[in-house]
């Protein structure tokens, strides 16, 4: 049994004097060295053109509802739909749903005239 100790631990010996031996007195594992790739180039973001796009859109909306609001003023539903006032001229019940699509055919051509970003 002794010998068989003494063999191993020469063996063993042998085996770390060629191992420190190797690349310069560093001990070397036998592991697989793995070439990681560098990751590809990211894409360019398109959040500017999103902010901007989506600015254009509320700039659309905020016009469209000034222009209704001023339709409302000058012909007010309780002025168009109310009992008549004597001595005055009843407004066009037409008038307010024709300025309201007017309104709304000013703000599809301002959304028009947007660019969505790509």
């Amino acid at each position: 049994m002794g010998s068989r100790l003494a063999i191993c631990a020469v063996l063993a010996g042998i085996g770390w004097a060629q191992a420190q031996t190797l690349d310069d007195g560093r001990i070397r594992l036998a592991q697989q060295t793995v070439t990681v790739p560098v990751p590809p180039p990211s894409l360019p973001s398109i959040l500017p053109q999103t902010q901007a796009y989506t600015a254009c859109l509320m700039n659309c909306d905020s016009t469209v509802g000034m222009c209704q609001g001023a339709c409302s003023i000058s012909n007010s539903a309780s002025a168009t739909f109310g009992p008549p006032v004597p001595g005055t001229v009843r407004p066009d019940a037409g008038a307010l749903s024709q300025c309201y699509l007017n309104c709304s055919t000013q703000q599809l051509v301002c959304k028009r005239g947007c660019v969505a970003p790509h």
